[in-house]
């Protein structure tokens, strides 16, 4: 054969040629037999070799030279319709057309054969995949030979009428579903493969080919082919529980010369499917175990988990579940070192057997939805005849501080006035009770202007009393210190029916702002000086001196104390010693009000330029700075819980600003008739008073159900029986 390479123009005719070759031109080459007969070799008609089965693995050879010269006696055993036994008489055509009638003396062996190649031709239909064979080099035969039959003509009746066809026909009983996607009818399988004289690698979507008489070397070879062929498709694990497409089960990846069909997966990993939904793993876990698992959720999805079962619903309904979810979720503070206490009057109430902790986690989400809403109901407080300079609140009661030389304490429940303090001449008026018309001066007005809840609190004078304005106040549970234009402080036992313990007295003027702790009480004064005291003796432990103007307000935490000045500046103290630490300087006129932080980390500062600017009290460096009223500042509230900065102006505004952003989240412009004095706010309220006599509370609460469960529930069992 010869070797010469041909350009594919030269050769791809050849394949059209074959299959219109003319049965009277048949060309046949004999050549002597091992047993002396003579042996046909024939142009391989395609239809002859349909009996090879395709499930074997194969490779292709890189080039048609070096072909095995015995090739032609081989595809003489690949015929269906072979000769009698070598022993007996040979026919005058063995590649007769297929319509012709075989003898009658075939014999056993001839039968035996047939059904044989018969049962592969089936397997091999089963299996079909298409392949490609281009050319000579796919049908492995030398160009010369292809040439002689190149002009050769089929004859005009196919196979099609063949015993063998018809034997086919008989023995085409398949009970398995064919391949989606696959056509296994036997003319194309026929057309497609017509001289499977070589091995053919497979190509990624069928499997390869070997020939019959191939060798134990050819088929590993062809083997390690395909191996090589379909590495990259097998490092790709396909998870069992993922369903695949019909596409994915092809005969390459089975292993087995059987076609997975997509189908039957699919209802198998449904069943699968089914079972692992059904797996109940918090009904198989220990109650205890099961509800520390659920309390890692929060409300949302807690109601969402209620409704899987009725187990885990009635699990979800454990008091444990709530109570964690609560605490974890609603108890982060902006600027405090710990979260929020139980039982501390922030909105979180004492622990305790009976708590609904369900129904307080719905009513604090809906606290906080109504405060991003700005939705508060207003309720006044009437009674002082004066501009109300100060106030401090908590979860029952309102303390306020007058210019008509009151203190007035009132019930944040009912709204009633519960007991007034005073200079004698002041308290004995009945004016102070009644007005002219003989009804009391104590009542709340409603958001719909309606008149409630009128009052006649308790009259109370001590030796021991301001004469003048009360400019501030700061009370705990166990004391109310208050600061007067009178140049002096109180100091009262709040168990003992606010009954006055000492004065303090160093201030040569106006008292303007104070504060205390544990172990110390800090005033300043118009006096431009700030003193700090004793709490439990009230000795003055020192003064200290270094603001050029007024110092309007003071605060502390730990051993500092900030404190803001008429002179712009706003300083940063050390009480140990006494010495100025830092100064704050940006402000463009005097300063009103400052505030500290919870954690110490922030001061906030407002005044005469209308501007609210927050520091960095370890770097003195300006975080923000808010352009915030169109007034002068006079007070500032930081809410260290929420991160919220409540803010009141002589411009009669209340603003409430992010800490985080300095962004501005409310504002509740003329809610007072005139300046604000004093502002400030809880977790459900903002408090303010201002120069017209009338305290505005601003309820963010009101009407949410089950409101009053968030309170500590403690309250002041004392404050002399007022409370």
């Amino acid at each position: 054969m010869s070797g010469r390479i041909c350009n594919v123009s030269e050769w791809a005719p050849t394949q059209e040629a074959i299959y219109d070759e003319p049965a009277s031109t048949s060309a046949i080459q004999e050549e002597d037999g091992p047993d002396g007969h003579i042996n046909p070799r024939s142009s391989f008609q395609a239809h002859r070799l349909r009996s090879l089965s395709l499930s074997l693995p194969w490779r292709r050879k890189s080039s048609i030279h070096h072909l095995d010269s015995d090739l032609p006696s081989h595809l003489e055993e690949l015929s269906l319709e072979r000769s009698r036994s070598h022993g007996g008489p040979s026919d005058d055509n063995p590649f007769r057309h297929t319509h012709d009638t075989h003898p009658a003396g075939h014999g056993n062996a001839s039968i035996k054969g047939i059904f044989r190649r018969a049962s592969i031709s089936l397997k091999g239909m089963v299996h079909h995949r298409s392949h490609s064979i281009g050319g000579a080099h796919g049908l492995g035969l030398g160009l010369e030979e292809v040439h002689r039959h190149h002009h050769q003509q089929r004859p005009g009746t196919s196979h099609a009428h063949s015993p063998w066809h018809r034997l086919r026909q008989a023995t085409s009983f398949r009970h398995s579903k064919s391949s989606h996607g696959h056509d296994t009818h036997s003319d194309a399988f026929v057309a497609e493969h017509p001289f499977p004289c070589l091995p053919l690698p497979g190509n990624g979507s069928a499997p390869p080919i070997i020939p019959y008489h191939t060798g134990g070397a050819a088929k590993a070879a062809a083997a390690a082919a395909a191996a090589t062929t379909t590495t990259a498709q097998n490092q790709v694990i396909h998870n069992k529980w993922l369903s695949a497409s019909s596409d994915d089960f092809t005969d390459h990846e089975s292993g087995i010369g059987i076609t997975v069909t997509g189908g039957d997966s699919d209802v198998d990993l449904d069943v699968e499917d089914a079972n692992i939904s059904r797996i109940d793993f918090v009904a198989q876990l220990p109650v205890e175990l099961a509800i520390q698992v659920l309390a890692h959720l929060d409300a949302t999805a807690l109601a969402a988990a209620s409704r899987v079962s009725r187990e885990w619903q009635k699990m979800i309904e454990n008091q444990h579940v709530w109570r964690e979810s609560f605490l974890r979720e609603k108890t982060g503070t902006y600027a405090t070192s710990l979260p929020v206490q139980p039982g501390t009057g922030q909105g979180v109430p004492s622990i305790s057997p009976d708590v609904d902790w369900k129904q307080i986690y719905k009513a604090k989400d809906e606290l906080d939805q109504r405060w991003k809403e700005g939705k508060a109901k207003p309720v006044y407080l009437n009674g002082h005849l004066d501009s109300i300079y100060c106030l401090q609140f908590d979860e029952t009661k309102i303390i306020t501080g007058s210019r008509d030389k009151t203190i007035r304490v009132w019930d944040m429940r009912t709204f009633e006035c519960r007991l007034v303090i005073g200079p004698p001449e002041v308290v004995n008026d009945v004016s102070l009770l009644l007005d002219d018309e003989g009804n009391p001066v104590h009542y709340a007005t409603l958001p719909d202007n309606q008149r409630a809840n009128p009052s006649m609190p308790a009259m109370v004078s001590f030796p021991t009393h301001h004469k003048a304005s009360i400019l501030c106040l700061q009370y705990d549970d166990r004391m109310l210190v208050t600061g007067s234009s009178d140049s002096s402080c109180i100091v009262y036992n709040v168990r003992s029916g606010y009954r006055p313990v000492r004065r303090l007295q160093h201030h040569t003027a106006a008292v303007l702002d104070l504060a205390f702790d544990d172990k110390h009480i800090i005033t300043c004064s118009k006096d431009i000086s700030i003193c700090v005291w004793d709490r439990a003796t009230g000795t003055l432990l020192r003064q200290l001196r270094g603001h050029s103007g007024p110092v309007n307000a003071v605060q502390m935490r730990g051993n500092t104390i900030v404190s803001c000045s008429g002179d712009f500046r706003v300083k940063l103290w050390n009480i140990d010693t006494g010495k100025n630490i830092r100064e704050f300087q940006g402000h463009t006129k005097g300063l009103a009000c400052s505030q500290f932080s919870e954690d110490g980390r922030y001061v906030a500062s407002a005044g005469n330029d209308k501007v609210i600017r927050i520091w960095d009290a370890n770097t003195g460096e300006c975080l923000r700075e808010m352009k915030a009223h169109d007034n002068l500042v006079r007070s500032l509230h930081i809410d260290s819980v929420s991160g919220r900065l409540v803010s009141g102006s002589y411009d009669t505004d209340i603003k409430v600003f992010d800490m985080e952003t300095g962004r501005q989240l409310l504002d509740f412009p003329r809610w007072h008739a005139s300046w604000v004095l004093s502002a400030k706010s809880d977790y459900r309220r903002i408090v303010s008073t201002g120069q017209d006599p009338k305290i505005l509370i601003m309820d963010f609460g009101a009407d949410v159900p089950g409101i009053e469960a968030l309170e500590s529930g403690g309250g002041y069992a004392i404050d002399g029986g007022y409370i």
